[in-house]
Formats: structure tokens, sequence, C-alpha cells
């Protein structure tokens, strides 16, 4: 299969939002609509890559201390499961990393079906995020 291409986010947008809902469906935790996303990528903080009809949306960050440049595959989406398709592309991804200047590329997710098989392909974990709300009329 051909490596993934930078695409139009306005042009893509019919068959990536669905994508992009269901993936916001099954993590009810993520604060963002799909309109943010496309947002995001019309603004060009963030980048579309599709394969197919498959995609990657991609974002730039700075950490604040090191000022080291972070390449976060911020979301991902294939409507074919479990065959590994973004695994196959890392090597691509990291390539693009490098190439914008990164030192660091990143996922975040909390499908901890995910943890073994990126630990295992040579990814480290570096924190878990754990959150509470707090009700306005709780008292302790």
């Amino acid at each position: 299969m051909n490596n993934p291409i930078i695409a139009n986010i306005r042009v893509e947008w019919d068959w990536v939002k669905p994508g992009i809902e269901k993936i916001l469906a099954e993590q009810p935790q993520l604060t963002y609509r799909p309109e943010d996303v496309y947002a995001e990528c019309v603004n060009g903080t963030a980048t579309l890559f599709t394969q197919g009809r498959n995609f990657v949306i991609t974002q730039m960050e700075v950490d604040q201390y090191s000022s080291n440049k972070i390449f976060l595959l911020w979301l991902a989406w294939t409507e074919e499961r479990g065959l590994n398709h973004a695994a196959s592309l890392i090597a691509f991804f990291e390539q693009i990393a490098r190439d914008c200047g990164c030192t660091i590329i990143e996922i975040k997710s909390p499908v901890d079906k995910l943890e073994g098989y990126i630990i295992e392909n040579g990814w480290d974990l570096y924190t878990r995020v754990f959150r509470r709300k707090l009700g306005q009329d709780e008292e302790k």
C-alpha cells in the first residue's frame, strides 16, 4: 500500500468527519468536537494525512521547558480494525517528524489495548493521567 499523503480537510471532510465522530463516541472524555479538528486543519495547526479511506491527523507541539519539538499522532482512523494499519506507518511518520525538526514522536490514547503493542514496538510510557470531576456542590 502507498504511503499516506497530505490531504485537504475541506475536500475529505464528508468521510473524515464520521471517523472523528466514532473516535469521540468511543472516547467521551475527549472534549473537542469534529469541527474543532476541522478548524485546526484549516488553520494549519494540524495536518490531515490520508491513505485510501484511512486517515491520520497530526500536530506539532513544543515542550515549554526544553523547547523540543514534538510530532503528535493526534487522531487515527480506519474502518478495518485490528489489521495494525497504524503500526505499518510508524516509520513513515517518524521520517516526517525528523523532516519537520522534531526530536520526539508521541501518541496519546486512553485505549488500553494499544499499550502492550506500542511498548513492544519500541515506545516508552511516560505518564498516565487520571482525572476526577469535582461537582460544584460537593463538600469533603
